[in-house]
């Protein structure tokens, strides 16, 4: 395996000062004489998980701190166009997604020496001496700029017709009408260039600089809630706040794409080419329409369950479940960050056949996120009754909690296993996703009727254990050779155990 050096810019995924993710002992040199506080301070500046964490706390802020000036500042159709405009930002990254993860497990590839992009079952391909397959990555980077470009234009025409749908309404009750057309264009067009802007974001996360990427992320999105904040106490309309919430991530924007060609341009034999090439054209497509229409199966039936009860059930019902939920799952993206990001050096250590590391380094990462998860779990279960007495917070049944705990935790394992499988280029979403959502369907039919909400949660747990759960496990057990019950007594087990008896113990004593 080449050592990391020491240039400003490596090719490692991880800075070689983390000891945890770094495979080679450094010898003692200037830095390891360094204080304990600034080799410390060193440490959490390169960590990607901390860096993550970072940005994912700051890119919430708007959410947070926004709303109560929204409401009190604005009438109530400004105030409600706003939050249209928050919920159609949302949406910008479900085409996005699929696409990144194949371009980030792709530049994982080629920084491990891969010669082709299409399947690493077999892994071993480059040896353990490999460097980066420049002529790859710049043939890789030609078809990520064409594909990014479509998929800004149609993520521009996606949130267009929805916003021009879901906005006339309020436009109309307006004292200024243009005011609410021109913030509606501004949210649009910015979602088109940052959705074009995950080309910058797939390529530093692929090359391993997340702590880079991700500390840059939180100082724009800091900048754009203090700068719309400002604009907003200083009396400006809705336009301006739109415009003022736009600009510093469209200059994330920019930021990102001078990162990455000073990387390129350090490259030996890195070259940016024209056009589109074919052959990695056609080697990538499969996993990006397998990925995305996995995700758009999953999330479109569990989703849409909570929405389509909103129709039919008890409000105080709906109002519990889909508080939850909202709850859930930024708890779920916020606990995966450990695992998730390991994916790019996972997939180099897949194509130098370094499995015994890379078994490691995804058992680290699984049992952190479990860990993680589970402790958020039973943080809300205490803490939210708390709240709802004090009425700051909608009541959530602690047997519905559970459940939906649960359900997160069970989907969260098969999802490990799942993105651990898809190292090998062998894409399953579709299938697991697909076979997860209709099991999901037909026992939620059966349950709703006699549970009520808490047929949802239960209907998703019976549908992650009955098909997604075993389904990605023995596919992740067949390619790395992993054992069971042990494997999952050193990641998922042991975690869930505790996270179970101690809400058991909490519906004892409340």
């Amino acid at each position: 395996m080449d050592t990391l050096t020491r240039s400003r810019w490596p090719d490692r995924r991880v800075p070689q000062h983390d000891p945890a993710q770094a495979r080679v002992q450094v010898a003692p040199g200037p830095e390891n004489a360094l204080p304990v506080t600034q080799r410390l301070s060193r440490r959490f500046a390169g960590s990607a998980s901390i860096s993550t964490w970072g940005s994912f706390l700051v890119r919430a802020m708007p959410l947070l701190v926004l709303p109560p000036f929204v409401s009190r500042l604005f009438p109530t159709p400004e105030a409600a166009l706003w939050f249209v405009l928050i919920t159609l930002q949302g949406l910008q990254l479900l085409l996005e997604s699929s696409v990144g993860m194949t371009f980030i497990r792709s530049i994982g590839f080629v920084m491990g020496g891969a010669t082709q992009l299409r399947d690493h079952r077999q892994a071993g391909e480059a040896g353990k001496q490999a460097q980066p397959n420049m002529n790859l990555m710049s043939r890789l980077w030609s078809v990520m700029r064409s594909l990014y470009g479509y998929v800004g234009l149609i993520t521009l025409l996606f949130i267009g017709v929805l916003g021009a749908a879901s906005a006339p309404t309020l436009i109309q009750q307006m004292d200024n009408p243009r005011e609410g057309w021109g913030a509606i264009a501004v949210f649009v067009v910015g979602a088109g260039l940052r959705a074009y802007g995950g080309l910058y974001i797939s390529y530093l996360y692929g090359i391993g600089r997340i702590a880079l990427l991700r500390w840059w992320e939180a100082v724009f999105w800091g900048l754009a809630t203090i700068s719309s904040l400002a604009v907003l106490l200083a009396g400006g309309s809705l336009l301006a706040v739109a415009l003022a919430y736009q600009i510093p991530l469209l200059g994330n924007l920019f930021w990102n794409a001078l990162l990455v060609r000073k990387d390129q341009n350090r490259r030996r034999g890195f070259e940016r080419v024209g056009g589109i090439d074919r052959e990695v054209l056609t080697q990538v497509w499969p996993g990006m329409w397998r990925t995305g229409l996995g995700v758009a199966l999953f999330l479109g039936v569990t989703q849409g369950a909570g929405l389509y009860y909103a129709k039919i059930g008890p409000a105080e019902q709906v109002a519990s479940y889909l508080f939850a939920m909202s709850l859930m799952r930024p708890m779920m993206q916020f606990a995966q960050v450990p695992f998730i990001t390991k994916l790019p050096i996972l997939a180099e250590y897949q194509v130098k056949a370094e499995r015994l590391e890379q078994v490691k380094l995804a058992q680290r990462g699984m049992l952190l996120s479990h860990s993680l998860l589970a402790l958020m779990v039973l943080a809300a279960a205490v803490v939210l009754p708390v709240f709802a007495k004090a009425g700051g917070a909608t009541d959530v049944p602690l047997l519905l909690w559970v459940a939906i705990g649960v359900a997160a935790y069970l989907e969260r394992i098969g999802s490990m296993h799942l993105q651990f499988y898809s190292q090998t280029n062998h894409i399953l979403l579709h299938w697991a996703n697909g076979g997860a959502a209709i099991l999901f369907a037909i026992f939620a039919w059966f349950l709703l009727p006699h549970l009520g909400v808490l047929a949802f949660p239960l209907a998703l747990c019976l549908a992650l254990l009955l098909f997604y759960v075993p389904y990605s496990m023995w596919h992740s057990y067949q390619a790395f050779g992993l054992s069971f019950p042990r494997y999952e007594l050193r990641t998922s087990a042991v975690p869930l155990l505790l996270m179970l008896s101690l809400l058991l113990l909490l519906g004892v004593y409340i």
